[in-house]
């Protein structure tokens, strides 16, 4: 959340990487556990809860699941009239595992995950499936991580009606500085899908001869809308800031008259011994913003 998306080449030694990538599985975080909660929007609720289970010859599993809620409704008849009231929650749980190819320094990884979504009386299940890459050379600072997640399908629909899963395909890219406790992070989300720009038809403009002409988007206009950078300052140490800016969170929700820092995000991190905690501050629009609070177990 503060790094201002998905990072997939977040520190190797932190179990928040093979959340985020699941190349990034292995021994080293061995026996973490990991809660986050975030209080969303509209007195919607999310979180995570994940361990890493050590295996046979030093290797390791990561299970984790993942819950939404997103409250209670009043149940109403045709008439309006409330009859009673219901509320709708959406579960996953995911098993990830990875595998290292020392002589390329390349580490390869899947997750498997089972969906279930309710709505009052009604439910939806599927399956989902992300894979992804990892790689870090000893001799350079570089590290380098493509992820494609959502590879499934409905298993059981809502009304007999098919929806499709929102796959999603991401390179990262990130580099500690040598002289500096300082490693950035650069993102390219949705490279399944060039055309992100919206035009909004409540922003047209009137040219010289008093005519509406809609937005265009240019080249630069949807290439800035994959982009997501973030940085962080004394990485891996006792405590740690981060900061990012994700581009198209700002493009879609910016309001041109106000200024709410859309796309904007931050937080920090404080390791006490066998326990870390992390807080961060998404910036979303001007009806409201939110927080993210996680505290890791690492033995």
């Amino acid at each position: 959340m503060a790094l201002g998306t998905w990072v997939s080449t977040l520190s190797p030694n932190s179990i928040h990487s093979a959340l985020a990538n699941p190349a990034m599985v292995s021994d080293s975080i061995q026996g973490q556990v990991v809660l986050n909660y975030q209080p969303y929007f509209a007195g919607i609720n999310r979180g995570t809860a994940a361990a890493v289970f050590g295996l046979k010859e030093g290797r390791s599993i990561l299970v984790d699941t993942r819950f939404i809620h997103y409250g209670t409704f009043d149940e109403t008849n045709t008439f309006g009239e409330k009859i009673g009231e219901f509320s709708g929650n959406e579960v996953a749980l995911g098993v990830a595992y990875a595998h290292h190819f020392p002589s390329k320094n390349l580490f390869v990884g899947a997750r498997l995950n089972l969906i279930s979504s309710t709505l009052a009386e009604y439910n939806s299940t599927g399956f989902t499936a992300d894979l992804g890459l990892y790689h870090n050379s000893p001799s350079s600072r570089y590290r380098f991580g493509l992820v494609a997640r959502n590879i499934g399908s409905q298993i059981r629909t809502y009304d007999s009606v098919k929806e499709s899963i929102p796959f999603s395909l991401s390179f990262g890219i990130s580099n500690e500085l040598q002289y500096l406790p300082l490693r950035w992070h650069l993102s390219i989300d949705h490279l399944q899908n060039w055309n992100l720009a919206y035009v909004n038809p409540n922003q047209q403009q009137t040219n010289f001869e008093g005519e509406l002409v809609d937005e265009d988007p240019n080249f630069f206009d949807e290439l800035f809308r994959h982009l997501v950078f973030g940085a962080e300052l004394f990485p891996d140490r006792a405590f740690s800031i981060q900061i990012g800016y994700n581009f198209l969170r700002s493009a879609e929700l910016s309001i041109a008259e106000l200024r709410s820092f859309s796309g904007l995000s931050f937080g920090f991190g404080i390791n006490l011994r066998k326990f870390r905690f992390n807080y961060s501050h998404a910036r979303f629009s001007a009806a409201g913003n939110t927080n993210f609070l996680g505290l890791t177990f690492a033995p």
